[in-house]
Order: C-alpha cells, then sequence, then structure tokens
C-alpha cells in the first residue's frame, strides 16, 4: 500500500528518470512499444497522432507532454511495461517480492533485451514497495537514483561573509528598534 508521501516521492524520483534518460534512449523506448502501449502512452502524454512518425522529436514531445500534464510516473510506467511484463514472468513466484538475488539473477538478460535504462525505470517503479529493488538501488550504482536538475533542489551554497553581515545589520536593527521605545 502507497502513502500519499509515497506517491510523491515516487513521482519525483519518476520527474528525475526522465530528465536524465537520453533522447535516443527515451525515443528508442517508446518506438519499442506494441501498438497497444504506444497508444497509452500517446493519451497520457498528449501526444498528436503523427508522434511516433517522427523520431528525432519524439523525445522532446514525451518530456513535454509529461511536464505539461505532470505525468512523469505514468509516462516512465508505459515506457517500462513490457521490461515488468517480462520481468514478471521470467521471476514467476518469486515476482510478488523479489530478493535481491532473484534480481541480479535476471537483470543481464532484461537490460540486454530491454536496455539499462528502462529497466533503471522499472527499478524506480518498485523502489519503495519491494525490497529486492530498494536493495538493488542501494547496491548497484549502475541504478542509483538520478539527482534532480532542478535549479531549486541544487546543494545551496552558503556565503558566510554575507550571511554574517545580514546577521550584523538584523542585530543593529534590533537593538535601534529596542531603543527606540525606551
Amino acid at each position: 500500500m502507497t502513502t500519499s508521501r509515497d506517491s510523491i516521492i515516487l513521482e519525483r524520483r519518476f520527474v528525475n528518470a526522465l530528465a536524465a534518460l537520453g533522447d535516443e534512449s527515451l525515443a528508442a523506448a517508446a518506438l519499442a512499444l506494441d501498438d497497444d502501449l504506444r497508444d497509452v502512452l500517446a493519451q497520457v502524454a498528449g501526444l498528436g497522432a503523427t508522434a511516433f512518425d517522427d523520431g528525432t522529436t519524439l523525445a522532446e514531445r514525451i518530456r513535454d507532454g509529461a511536464h505539461r500534464r505532470r505525468c512523469a510516473g505514468d509516462v516512465c510506467v508505459v515506457l517500462c511495461e513490457p521490461c515488468t511484463s517480462h520481468s514478471i514472468e521470467v521471476l514467476g513466484s518469486a515476482s510478488d517480492d523479489p530478493t535481491l538475488d532473484d534480481l541480479t539473477a535476471i537483470l543481464p538478460d532484461a537490460i540486454e533485451k530491454f536496455g539499462l535504462d528502462v529497466v533503471k525505470l522499472m527499478a524506480i517503479q518498485y523502489s519503495l514497495s519491494l525490497q529486492g529493488f530498494k536493495k538493488l538501488i542501494a547496491t548497484d550504482d549502475r541504478f542509483a537514483l538520478p539527482v534532480s536538475q532542478s535549479p531549486a533542489t541544487q546543494l545551496r551554497i552558503v556565503d558566510e561573509e554575507a550571511q554574517a553581515a545580514k546577521r550584523a545589520a538584523r542585530k543593529e536593527r534590533r537593538a535601534a528598534e529596542k531603543a527606540k521605545k525606551r
């Protein structure tokens, strides 16, 4: 069961993953979908009827639609659906909660068949709910969560001199206000 907090975290992870995905990889994943999943992707991302005709602009259109509609999670889930289905089939009864060893055994084949980027999307999809995927993300650098490219989430560099000057000005202002009240 996911909470709204988990949903928000997962959506952020998908937003970052979609931003980190290369244009060629994104377009290749979309073009590799069967017709039914292409229709779903087109509907989710608001793509036009001819979006899949031009592979050079497809990635840009998908990103734009995901951003406009705030549906990066849905886009990523559709893109990795063939990989997810394949993995569930290969894992069999272990697919309900695969261990890290189970995943390690099937990943080379999945990566060869679908590409590392699509397998990463699948790992992100289950990164909050299944222990094997949590461990995979924590232990295998290939599946590390992408870091946000947004300037709002970049590490803030503190200018100590400017902060000290602000503190001093604030202290002076408070002292002046206190003196006025007397």
